[in-house]
């Protein structure tokens, strides 16, 4: 690819993401010359953001929280996985038709793959509705946040998973409860937030979600460039993420 490469986050906020280290790796791997941009979006001023970028030469986007369904309506065309999820976290521009993908769907698979069913999913966005288009239906019950939420008891096992922005924020409470023997999905992947941190202390098997931001990642960067980042190099990537959101 000889022209310089520009992609970029939009979401509120946006400030905390690692996806720039992420695609920049990815860039100095495949010999592509570019940047990742991050952009805080205000509420209000997705659709004239989104066709400024489109017109000043950007490849594609990537959508995070809380614009992954509201994006939808400025798709010209949606891929299989983004209708089956409802949901949108990848944009790829053409010179007329603004393209929506939705990559979570194959990051949820990769980082879940072992986790025991069912999978109580906290949260109804678009994340949420990724890891019920990857699962399976029979395999998921979505849970809203704001409402009343399950009394998970002893003698059952399966998978909590973190689907909201809960866990940003290092003193964030939690909605539910989890016994020992079940596991523990967090989609975001702050190493200080203390609630999530203690439960491996108490026989909570846990993840974050590092293995999904690069596994997503990739499938987004060879939407745009036709270059598939290889196991090594994701391996690398999510090292490296870890390190420096450690640091």
């Amino acid at each position: 690819m000889s022209v310089y490469l520009k992609t970029g986050l939009i979401g509120w906020p946006v400030a905390h993401s690692m996806s720039p280290v992420i695609h920049e790796l990815f860039m100095k791997e495949a010999g592509i010359r570019g940047k990742y941009f991050l952009f805080p979006v205000e509420p209000g001023n997705l659709s004239s953001r989104v066709t400024r970028l489109k017109h000043e030469g950007f490849t594609g986007l990537n959508v995070t929280i809380p614009y992954k369904k509201s994006v939808i309506h400025l798709c010209s065309s949606l891929s299989k996985d983004a209708e089956v999820s409802g949901a949108v976290n990848t944009l790829r521009f053409s010179s007329e038709e603004v393209l929506g993908f939705n990559t979570d769907i194959s990051g949820f698979s990769a980082l879940s793959m072992g986790f025991p069913t069912p999978f109580l999913v906290i949260g109804k966005g678009g994340a949420a509705m990724a890891v019920l288009a990857a699962a399976g239906a029979e395999n998921c019950r979505l849970i809203s946040r704001e409402k009343d939420t399950p009394v998970i008891r002893n003698g059952r096992t399966g998978t909590i998973v973190n689907a909201t922005p809960l866990g940003w924020n290092n003193d964030d409470a939690f909605p539910i409860e989890i016994p020992p023997g079940w596991s523990f999905i967090d989609l975001n992947y702050n190493p200080r937030w203390l609630w999530r941190n203690s439960l491996s202390e108490r026989g909570v098997r846990v993840i974050t979600g590092e293995r999904m931001l690069v596994e997503q990642a990739a499938c987004s960067f060879a939407l745009w460039t036709g270059y598939t980042p290889g196991e090594d190099l994701k391996a690398f990537a999510v090292q490296r993420i870890m390190a420096e959101s450690h640091g």
